[in-house]
Parts: C-alpha cells; structure tokens; sequence
C-alpha cells in the first residue's frame, strides 16, 4: 500500500500535524511493508527519496503574517506529484486546496481513496474568531457557518473521514459529517518521560528554590490565548515566585520577547525542533500551562501529561478529553484570575497529580496503536471498494 499525506502545515517550526506524520512515516518504516509520500509546499521544486519513502515539495509563496507556512497554488503540480507517487489512500490533512487536487486526481484514478483528518477546528478557531473580531459577532457567526458548510463539503467528497477525538468527531456529525472514524494520535513514551528533567535548566531560567517553573510550548497567537496565561503568570506572582517558559514562534513572539527582557515573568525560546530537549523542558517544568480553546487533540498536553506534568488549561475543546480530575484543573475561556487560582490549587498537588498524569498516558496513548487502528480503516476501505466493484 501506499500511502501519502498532503498538507500546508509541515514546516520546521510547525507542531501536531508534522509531529503525527513523522511518527506515521516512522510507523510504515518500522511496522510494515508499505510506502510512505508526503506532499508539503515548499521553496522550490524538489523531490527527496529513500527506502519506501518520497517527500514532494512543491514551489509555493509564503502565507503573509504566518512565515513559515506556505500556501499551495498550483493545482496541476499537486495532480502531477500524485500521479507519479500513485498512492492508494491520499490523506488531507489541511483542508483549503488541497482536497480539490486530490478529488481531481481521484477521477483521473479511480481506485484510489481520499481520506479527511479534522486536525484543525478552522471554523471556531480561525474564521468565526477572526471576522467578529473584524466587523462583529452577527457576521462572524455567519462565516462560521459558511465556513462549516465548506468543511461539510469537502468530507462529504472523501471516502474516509477521521477525527482525533470523539469531541472533534461529534463537531463533524454536527455540521452534517457522517461515518466519522476516531484515530487518537499517540505520543513517544520513550522521548517524553520524567527522566527527562535537567535541573540545571531551573537555574539557567532563574526560577528560585521554592517558585514554579510552568511552561507552554505551541504558537504563539491568538488562537493559542497567549496574553491569558501571561496575565495569569503574572497575578500567581503576587502569591508565590512563578515564571512561564515558552517555546514557540509566532506573531506574538516580538512582544514576548520584549516584555522578558524588561522583567516580567516569563521566558521566550525558539520553537524546539530537538523533541529531546522539548522533552526535558517539559520534565523539569512544574506544570503544563494552555489557554487555547479549539484544540482538536491536544499532542502537546499529552506530551507534558508522558513527562509527568500535570495540566492547567481551559475548558474547551479536546482539553475537556484530555485533563480529567487528579491530572490537572480547567477552568474558564479567557479568563487569568481563573486560571491563576488554578495554577496556585495545583501547585500544592505536583507531585501526586504528575504521577498520575504519567499513568494516564501510559494507558492510553501510543503511536503504534494509533496507525495500527487508521492502517486498519485503510484496508478496511480499499477492501470494501474492492468488493463494490
């Protein structure tokens, strides 16, 4: 079989999506006979091969104000690369021109399936929030529809349609979306593992014998609420030592970066490419901080959860399915006090609720286990379409 992925979002900064198809190439490379191809945009045209293994890049300009990420435009290029790639399943993991180069391979080759993973919530995170912000919450509610109604459209074209969670598959069957599959991604427990911690690196970050070191490690925009859990640092500080460490990039990053350097209590790295030294960040953290509402799986909670961190975020999206009581506390969207009080009640249950966090992930998540379940689906569909046939 082979298999190819096809997005936008797999850049050297980029986060959930590049992680889950590193660890899916990986998978077909260690637990199976079949190929893997990805398909990304990229600087100019190139082509890379190796042992059961393509990546396409095709020339695309850079997203203005979202730098590294590249927007395909060339249709034709897309259908081109399929075609010499001839994959059996194409997966979508973005979803803006990718599908309609796909949809068009697949009537030039008609034994090939399409199947769309909900990755990312693009009408509650990005249309809805970005038009009321712009001209209102009427206008921006009926984007947001608008936008639902495309999604319900491109999944209505695929013959697979996956979500991460049964939250985010139950958003699909709400906008009309049918035979959703639910294909938890994993998380390395190898990589992310309490052993990680480096205590020298509470020293290099200036965190004092008694204060919290929280970290967050994700982009740093809107979307991802950064000013909530900067707010909410900052009023933890009036009770007891804290500091925030944030790995990411992202519009906010200048500012960030700005405000560190003229006290205030956080820390500004560069987004982590090395999953070993994200690793130790986040074992020698605390606690794991998150403010963003439309998480569809959540990887990187999961990932502090492995390194025995437990979690203080918000209640919504997958964060609801992934923070349970005894490995972290939720509070309200958008709200610092909230959140603040949280960090303060878990702060006093570290090392009882990072055990358990360790637990929680060791039961439930691993990599193998998810393709083993999508790979399943997979030949599940081409057999079915076999036997139509």
């Amino acid at each position: 079989m082979i298999v190819c992925d096809l997005t936008h979002a797999y850049t050297p900064t980029s986060g959930g999506i590049r992680t889950y198809i590193d660890a899916k190439r990986r998978y077909v490379l260690d637990h199976t006979e079949d190929t893997h191809v990805l398909v990304i945009p990229g600087e100019e045209d190139t082509v890379e091969r190796g042992e059961r293994w393509v990546t396409v890049r095709i020339k695309s300009p850079v997203i203005p104000g979202a730098a590294p990420y590249r927007f395909f435009l060339r249709r034709g290029a897309i259908v081109e690369a399929l075609t010499e790639a001839r994959p059996d399943v194409t997966e979508l993991n973005s979803l803006y021109f990718e599908p309609w180069a796909a949809f068009r391979y697949r009537e030039q080759h008609p034994s090939t399936l399409v199947s769309g993973y909900y990755f990312t919530d693009v009408p509650g995170a990005y249309i809805g929030p970005a038009v009321r912000g712009a001209v209102g919450d009427w206008i921006g509610a009926k984007a947001e529809r608008t936008a639902e109604r495309y999604i319900r459209r491109v999944f209505d074209q695929c013959d697979i349609r996956c979500a991460p969670s049964p939250a985010q598959a139950e958003r699909l069957t709400r906008i009309g979306v049918e035979d959703v599959n639910v294909i938890v991604p994993g998380v390395d427990l190898e990589t992310f593992a309490p052993e990680r911690v480096e205590p020298e690196l509470r020293t290099k970050f200036g965190i004092p014998e008694n204060g919290l070191m929280l970290f967050y490690g994700g982009r740093l925009d809107s979307e991802k609420r950064i000013y909530t859990m900067t707010e909410a640092v900052a009023q933890v500080n009036a009770r007891r030592p804290a500091k925030l460490v944030m790995a990411g990039n992202g519009p906010y990053r200048d500012d960030l970066e700005t405000r560190a350097d003229s006290g205030e209590p956080f820390v500004v790295l560069p987004y982590q490419t090395d999953k070993l030294a994200l690793a130790s960040l986040m074992a020698t953290a605390d606690l794991y901080l998150t403010a963003g509402p439309h998480e569809t799986f959540a990887l990187s909670v999961v990932e502090a959860q492995a390194c025995g961190l437990p979690v203080v975020g918000v209640a919504a999206g997958a964060l609801v399915e992934r923070v349970h009581e005894g490995i972290g506390r939720l509070g309200p969207v958008d709200d610092a006090e909230a959140m603040a009080a949280n960090i303060l009640a878990v702060a006093n249950q570290l090392e009882a609720m990072g055990a358990a966090s360790r637990c929680h992930v060791e039961e439930r998540f691993s990599w193998k286990a998810t393709f083993d379940a999508l790979f399943d689906v997979y030949r599940a569909a081409l057999a079915s379409q076999v036997t139509a046939a």
